[in-house]
């Protein structure tokens, strides 16, 4: 999806905190993939991980690339849940 179409300027940062099925809705809509039904199950996610979402200048516009997904460095091992 081009970031001008999402209504994204490229000097804005956003952050979406929600429940592991709707992150993984809004990962995949960004990203520009078809949805499907169990969509959560695309980008099954740690509790407390982080996934980055990044643009890159692409065809003209600035498009979404994945750079991390679930990452769950910031929590000692214990804490992890998965």
């Amino acid at each position: 999806m081009r970031t001008e179409q999402a209504g994204f300027r490229e000097d804005e940062r956003w952050i979406l905190v929600a429940h592991a099925g709707t992150n993984a809705v809004c990962i995949g809509q960004l990203l520009g993939l078809k949805p499907v039904p169990w969509a959560w199950e695309r980008f099954v996610l740690h509790h407390t991980g982080l996934s980055r979402l990044r643009t890159a200048q692409m065809l003209g516009g600035r498009m979404f690339g994945l750079a991390t997904h679930s990452d769950v460095a910031h929590l000692p091992r214990e804490d992890r849940s998965r």
